[in-house]
């Protein structure tokens, strides 16, 4: 399936002198409303919708404005490179813009193109901006290979993760996830560096209090309850292991399709998930955050 197939000589332009996002939106859905026949002011509604749940910036100056409706037929993709970069309403710098505008039932597809542009901006930018025709910017996107609607994979959606090894103490996990902001770290064995364990925040907090106060029904009367003191006080003698949970059940394999991603969440009730190669090492880690921007709402 050629990405042509979506993207027209009539919706590409180069070298388009903008300075100003709204009017941008402006065009941009004027454009829509040729292709599609819907109304440019239903379409810049679209349009700015997206923008209101977060910023289509993507990086390397480029920008994805799309959105979808039932009222579309398909998919339809409008390419701007911008004689010179202008500024977006988060401060970010664009000069190069793909928007996409779909009916809603072309799920796979859809989520590939977007997967299929980032990779064409990180790894063949500098060939794009040389593009001075329509044609070589088709011949580019032939010979990159990125974007030929191939369904997202585990590996796509993998990101890079802190790691701990299993005789780090309760106090370096707990920095770790401090310092980059997560609550959940894959666990390593110290003698083969491969994956041992997971340590969940919630596990470390658990900890803290003796099995019979999870009978309780109400703990709104205790102020001061020392084993959870007694606990932190331990934080630098206490290793990792003896929290770690059995990390199997979070692990999908790299190529894995994302309905096979949503399985393995909802029937295990993982939050996170291990993304791991043919050789069993951790490639990265599926967050919530990922499902939600790439795939649910991206």
């Amino acid at each position: 399936m050629p990405f042509k197939k979506y993207l027209s000589r009539e919706s590409v332009f180069l070298e388009k002198d903008l300075t100003d996002w709204g009017k941008t939106l402006d065009f941009l859905a004027g454009h829509f409303e040729k292709l599609t026949g819907l109304e440019k002011s239903y379409v810049l509604d679209l349009l700015m919708q997206r923008e209101e749940i977060g910023s289509t910036w993507i990086g390397g100056e480029t920008v994805l404005p799309h959105n979808h409706s039932p009222r579309v037929e398909g998919i339809h993709i409008i390419f701007v490179r911008l004689k010179k970069p202008l500024l977006l309403p988060d401060g970010n710098r664009v000069k190069y813009i793909f928007s996409l505008l779909t009916s809603g039932h072309e799920g796979n597809t859809y989520l590939a193109i977007l997967q299929g542009i980032g990779k064409l901006m990180k790894e063949d930018e500098e060939k794009l901006a040389r593009c001075s025709t329509a044609e070589e910017l088709f011949s580019l996107i032939d010979d990159s290979s990125h974007l030929t609607g191939m369904p997202l994979k585990a590996s796509d959606l993998a990101v890079d993760w802190p790691v701990i090894k299993e005789d780090d103490t309760v106090g370096k996990a707990l920095d770790l996830m401090k310092k980059h902001k997560v609550q959940f770290l894959p666990v390593t064995s110290w003698k083969t560096g491969k994956l041992c364990g997971v340590l969940d925040l919630v596990d470390l907090l658990k900890a803290g209090f003796p099995d019979y106060v999870f009978s309780l029904s109400d703990l709104s009367l205790i102020q001061d309850f020392k084993p959870v003191k007694f606990f932190w006080s331990r934080e630098n003698e206490i290793q990792a292991r003896e929290f770690m949970r059995d990390f199997r059940p979070y692990i999908v394999r790299s190529d894995a399709s994302y309905p096979e991603i949503f399985f393995i969440m909802i029937k295990g009730n993982r939050r996170h998930l291990l993304v791991m190669d043919a050789q069993d090492n951790l490639k990265g880690v599926i967050r919530p955050e990922q499902i939600i921007d790439r795939m649910l709402r991206p």
